[in-house]
């Protein structure tokens, strides 16, 4: 480990703390070794970490040569770093069962999606030998004797319809409008800066970050997810696409990795994913 120099400041919790006791350790087994130890006054310190040392720690001296407790042992080289988040695996977002469910709009109201191919039209007062006579989006009123009718296609509807029977009975005059979405989003992906082709080779900088964006027109997007799969292991289970993903992706493995991208609507149709390989090149030209 090569000497080095790291800056921070010491500031006392309580008016009687005069000095600093810094102990600089080789490991992090105390018993092995006998430490390096040199004295700072309170305020800003610009501290030698000698080679071959890694680990330090500090403790506080009040007057009358009052010692407190020992910190735990920084490591110098995470020393003053934050920490990388822990990323959460997503859940499968649930099949909805609901025939019509609200989804939310960027307004604050809300629109009617149809979750299932059909709707089964149930009568509330008659029980057998009815009719139903409806139309669809302000078209030509027709008759059926089917309860179950039929929207295959993504778009807007307005449906009208009134159940009678044999008698003339009738349960009264129903609309529901409602939307029908079973296409999965769309994520589309480049790199910020420019790359380079060569045969069917694509490459790019370590630091070329990847943009990824994903449209949907119908529900709107509930999340772009991604996994991967270093050489040699199993894909991991998918996690959220975050802006700062894009400008990590060197170091998600050490090696070379597959990618894996894809979205999800917020009536759970899935995009099915789309694959980018990497394969790191270490050789200078």
């Amino acid at each position: 480990m090569e000497a080095k120099q790291i800056q921070f400041s010491l500031v006392p919790d309580r008016d009687d703390i005069i000095q600093y006791e810094i102990e600089l350790w080789k490991s992090d087994d105390l018993e092995l070794e006998i430490p390096f130890r040199v004295l700072a006054n309170p305020g800003p310190i610009q501290l030698f970490i000698p080679e071959g040392y890694g680990f330090f720690r500090i403790r506080a001296v009040a007057k009358r040569k009052v010692r407190g407790f020992w910190t735990d042992l920084y490591n110098v080289n995470s020393f003053g770093k934050k920490p990388k988040p822990v990323e959460k695996a997503i859940a499968k977002i649930p099949v909805k069962t609901d025939v019509l469910v609200p989804i939310p709009t960027k307004d604050g109201s809300a629109e009617l999606f149809l979750t299932s191919k059909q709707i089964t039209i149930v009568p509330i007062t008659i029980t057998k030998h009815f009719k139903v006579r409806y139309r669809v989006n302000g078209g030509i009123w027709q008759t059926t004797t089917s309860p179950q009718m039929d929207f295959p296609k993504d778009g807007n509807y307005r449906l009208e319809y009134k159940v009678t029977n044999d008698l003339g009975v009738s349960d009264g005059m129903q609309i529901w409008e409602f939307k029908v979405d079973r296409t999965p989003p769309e994520t589309k992906f480049w790199f910020q800066t420019p790359t380079f082709r060569k045969s069917e080779t694509t490459y790019i900088a370590p630091n070329n970050h990847l943009i990824v964006e994903a449209k949907d027109s119908g529900s709107g997007i509930s999340s772009i997810r991604y996994r991967y799969q270093c050489e040699g292991d199993q894909f991991t289970d998918y996690f959220v696409w975050k802006e700062e993903t894009g400008k990590d992706l060197v170091f998600i493995c050490p090696g070379n990795f597959q990618l894996e991208l894809s979205s999800i609507d917020r009536l759970g149709n899935e995009e099915t994913p789309k694959s980018i390989h990497f394969q790191k090149i270490s050789k200078s030209p």
